[in-house]
């Protein structure tokens, strides 16, 4: 099925000689979309065309606009400004790792600049928390650098023999590969252009695997290179004919084989190879395997798989002998994940096994020991770390086959971002590291776990963090944000901005809907392409949920979302504007019919999975036309509306803001001067003025929580 776009007065209007006086309100055109029988007026699709002086013009007289109304937060921006440019609690926290008897360090800070180095392990070297205690800017003693400049590193690799280390450095065209001998700092071989990141040594280290791209940057080929010999020569392992999968390489932790992951929306394969005899063609373990992602782990004498129940769609944890090829017909299951959890991934040790999963939508890590024989002994089973009601723990890196301990990282709204290890035999904790947030005072908010209930009848989890002393009596202004799309998972984390807008009296709260990964897969299909409206629906049942409980005012709640969370926030006024006095809508996907079925807009095979492609399928054309804000917009009281979006459009198309915020202001009945719908335009998103930071000012303003409350 074609569409067509009919300019219905037989003409291209043309830009006026001499612009009229710039004006937010931009002037309809006639033209109307036809496809699958339908003809539906399309006014402002001419926002589309960048090349139209008439669109620049426009975005010059919505940015006026807004000076204009936002003119009286001059004072609230800039100390939102000051609070949101001290620094964020640092998100990457990295402690020295152990591997082959060295400390590799990885050194990121103002003293010393980005580095990476080691230390050979020896009595006394260890501090109180059982690893070396690095002091910025002074090396310990014994310590080596072996990458004086990591910035334009993505990806390293130490051979077996701990004698050479290899880099990938970004380049145009792929990475450029260059191995160097630690001892003498000379470059064995930088003879590799054009590669990706994935780099893995052979058992002997005389070979590099890697990756090799093609022309659209996706990783394509493994191939195998000798080093000192041309590129010219390097082995082929594996070539993925499908130009939408990307593939990855993953060494085993005992150092044995090498699994080589394909990945695209719609499959995946995993093969094996013996880096023994690392030049040889790689061997299918599971064959291609439509619509799932298994995770495999090569756990010394097994394989560890991770799937889904067929009907229930439960995880599965299941083994498999290392002789299995092409399927995993014969996985025998050892642990089955209950309701309300998920299995996302497994890492093998010679002594236990950790297991990072979801449990009521938060991530948590459990520890299954092996037996003398390598089993698992699921029945003496246990949960790593504790925390609060909204404590996400992850696993960190242990390269370490033979390590006796894991780590793990502990988040939460209240908690700043903290490293542990935990003892395998003893059960003890101990804190590696901490980001340090200057001020900052856990015991004066409280973060918590609410269930709404959906229009369905299912349970959508919500996260809330607000100061202790904000009354649960109805009458606290309320900040509810979503997103809701790609199985993306919004775990609570310890962010300025969320500080900043507690701070005012704001209740923060996170609408985990369906459409995400928070639950699962099965969350995020339940979400996804003609089932999207579960997302806005849960999104509406959050809502009424916090008025219902006490934490938000009916009249105070604001609802936020950035790019597919922007398509959220606008569906879920349209649904039901009642529930929300302002919308802050970033980078909005609100005009997502239109865009999938513009020519002009490069999408990605995640975002036509997603969304479906309205072009080829009349029910996925449908059902986007039944839910796109700016299709749907009702004549009713509205709330507020800001919207913002960048003019490079490298995320969303900058009309689709434009074109939701002229529908809006056609149809909505709200008082524009107690209500108005504003629009700001940046060039880009690096550029000067952040739109986030002056709407996050105006969201305050709009919920009467423009003045700091001590």
């Amino acid at each position: 099925m074609t569409q067509h776009t009919v300019d219905t007065t037989g003409t291209t209007p043309r830009a006026p000689e001499q612009p009229p006086e710039l004006s937010p309100r931009p002037a309809p055109r006639p033209t109307e979309r036809i496809l699958f029988g339908d003809a539906v007026r399309t006014p402002y699709s001419w926002l589309r065309d960048h090349r139209d002086p008439a669109v620049a013009e426009h975005f010059a007289a919505e940015n006026a606009r807004t000076d204009e109304h936002t003119a009286h937060l001059g004072a609230l921006h800039a100390s939102l400004s000051r609070d949101l440019e001290r620094p964020e609690p640092q998100i990457e926290l990295s402690a020295p790792v152990l591997l082959g008897g060295w400390w590799y360090i990885d050194r990121a800070d103002p003293a010393d600049g980005a580095t990476l180095s080691r230390v050979r392990d020896r009595d006394g070297l260890r501090g109180p928390s059982g690893v070396p205690d690095v002091v910025p800017g002074t090396l310990l003693e014994g310590e080596e650098i072996l990458v004086a400049d990591c910035l334009a590193m993505v990806g390293f690799a130490v051979s077996p023999d701990h004698r050479l280390i290899a880099r990938a450095e970004a380049a145009i065209g792929g990475c450029r590969l260059i191995v160097t001998d630690i001892a003498t700092g000379d470059v064995v071989d930088g003879s590799v252009d054009g590669a990706g990141p994935d780099l893995v040594f052979s058992a002997d280290s005389a070979c590099l695997l890697h990756t090799r791209l093609d022309d659209l940057g996706r990783r394509h080929e493994v191939r195998c290179h000798r080093l000192g010999s041309s590129p010219a020569s390097d082995a082929l392992l594996l070539e993925e004919p499908d130009h939408w999968a990307d593939l990855q390489l993953t060494r085993s932790r005992d150092g044995s084989s090498l699994l080589i992951r394909s990945v695209s929306p719609t499959g995946s394969e995993v093969w094996i190879t013996d880096l023994d005899e690392a030049c040889a063609p790689a061997r299918s373990l599971t064959g291609r395997i439509p619509d799932a992602h298994p995770v495999v782990e090569h756990a010394g004498d097994r394989l560890l798989v991770i799937h889904e129940e067929p009907g229930s769609r439960l995880s599965v944890l299941g083994q498999v002998g290392l002789e299995a090829m092409d399927g995993l017909d014969s996985v025998s299951t050892l642990l089955t994940a209950r309701e309300g959890e998920h299995f996302e991934s497994v890492e093998a040790f010679a002594g236990f096994v950790a297991l990072q999963l979801r449990s009521d939508g938060l991530p948590q890590v459990r520890l299954l020991p092996r037996r003398a024989d390598g089993s698992l002994d699921t029945l003496t089973m246990r949960t790593v770390g504790q925390g609060g009601e909204l404590t996400s723990i992850r696993l960190e890196p242990t390269p370490d086959w033979h390590q006796r301990a894991v780590r793990y990282r502990l988040d939460s709204f209240l908690t700043p971002p903290t490293v542990l290890e935990h003892d395998v035999e003893t059960g003890e904790d101990t804190v590696l590291l901490r980001a340090e947030v200057p001020g900052h005072d856990p015991e004066r908010y409280v973060e918590r776990r609410l269930w709404a209930r959906s229009s369905d009848g299912v349970r959508v989890p919500i996260s809330v963090f607000a100061r202790r002393d904000v009354p649960l009596d109805g009458t606290a202004p309320g900040l509810l944000y979503g997103d809701g799309a790609f199985g993306t998972s919004t775990d609570p984390l310890l962010r300025r901005e969320a500080l900043a807008v507690a701070d005012h009296g704001v209740v923060v709260a996170i609408a985990h809907v369906r459409g995400g990964g928070e639950l699962g897969p099965d969350w995020h299909r339940q979400g996804r392409r003609l089932r999207k409206t579960a997302s806005f629906e849960d999104f509406v049942a959050c809502a009424g949920h916090l008025v219902a409980t006490g934490w938000a005012a009916a009249d105070r709640l604001g609802a936020v979302g950035t790019g597919p969370g922007g398509l959220l926030v606008g569906a879920a006024a349209n649904l039901a504007p009642e529930r929300f006095r302002a919308v802050l809508a970033g980078l909005p996907l609100v005009d997502p019919l239109e865009t999938l079925l513009d020519p002009d807009v490069m999408l990605t095979l995640e975002e036509w999975a997603e969304w479906g492609d309205p072009a080829a399928d009349e029910a996925t054309y449908r059902s986007l036309a039944s839910y796109s804000p700016a299709e749907n917009v009702r004549e009713a009281e509205y709330p507020a509306v800001f919207a913002w979006t960048s003019l490079d459009g490298t995320e969303v198309p900058p009309a689709c803001a434009a074109i939701w915020v002229a529908q809006l202001r056609d149809h909505v009945t709200s008082d524009p001067a107690e209500r108005p719908i504003l629009l700001r335009a940046t060039p880009t998103l690096g550029a000067a003025g952040d739109p986030r930071v002056e709407g996050v000012a105006w969201l305050l303003d709009q919920l009467g929580a423009a003045t700091l409350e001590e």
